[in-house]
């Protein structure tokens, strides 16, 4: 939009090392990633950041800061439009983006099946995230339950993800079972992700599909109240109930 070149390495091949936590902060557990997106779509995406927020209806309204200074930058460079870049750089989008509808199929995340709190039967107390619920890496633990406590609310979706405050994906190692589950960005591609839960209010094992374990705590809690996976059976330590 703004001058240069996008070049294309054929057959080049790029590696992701994802450290095991995050090494900053999210202060006041603001969702860094939504707030950067909206001022990108603000700054360059012209009216096609209507589109973006029909897929976010969560983030109308909600302040992104000034972007005045990236908007004169836009303007002093001369910039072309998002729709000149949709034409000639991403043509293979013009057709989506000309049709809201087909863009929301894309993009729209899966639907949520249930939302509640995550209890264990055999401790009563339930599932959080030992630091932030923004904080990728971060380990979850047991705690007291508190039905007024937004950061205690999972949803389990059609793609079997529990997202945590809407935030972050509980995943697992795939190659290092024994290591706690985390929290980590919701990637969409099941796996270490995918759980497979009882309906709600009732108690049913946390079977994670892709490790061939369940979710367990280790009687009696400790103080630190932390879980891990485990060899599925059936003792109260596996189960766990999903209350609204």
């Amino acid at each position: 939009m703004c001058g240069g070149q996008l070049l294309i390495a054929p057959c080049s091949r790029v590696g992701h090392i994802f450290r095991k936590r995050r090494p900053y902060g999210s202060p006041g557990g603001t969702d860094t990633m939504a707030h950067n997106s909206l001022r990108l779509a603000h700054v360059w995406m012209d009216q096609y950041k209507e589109q973006y927020l029909s897929l976010r209806p969560d983030l109308i309204g909600r302040s992104f800061g000034d972007v005045s200074e990236r908007v004169e930058l836009r303007r002093r460079l001369q910039c072309r439009s998002f729709k000149w870049f949709l034409q000639n750089v991403y043509p293979e989008m013009s057709s989506s983006a000309k049709n809201p509808q087909a863009l929301n199929r894309a993009l729209r995340r899966p639907p949520v099946l249930q939302r509640g709190r995550v209890r264990n039967v055999g401790s009563g107390q339930c599932l959080v995230a030992q630091g932030r619920p923004s904080q990728k890496g971060g380990t979850v633990v047991l705690r007291p339950c508190d039905p007024r406590d937004p950061e205690q609310e999972w949803a389990f979706d059609e793609e079997g993800q529990l997202v945590l405050s809407g935030l972050l994906c509980l995943d697992v190692s795939e190659v290092r079972t024994s290591d706690p589950p985390r929290l980590m960005k919701c990637h969409g591609s099941g796996g270490s992700q995918q759980w497979a839960l009882g309906a709600l209010g009732k108690s049913s094992r946390l079977y994670q599909v892709s490790v061939g374990q369940c979710l367990s705590v280790t009687a009696p809690v400790g103080p630190k109240g932390y879980v891990s996976m485990a060899i599925c059976d059936q003792s109260e330590d596996q189960q766990w109930r999903l209350e609204s």
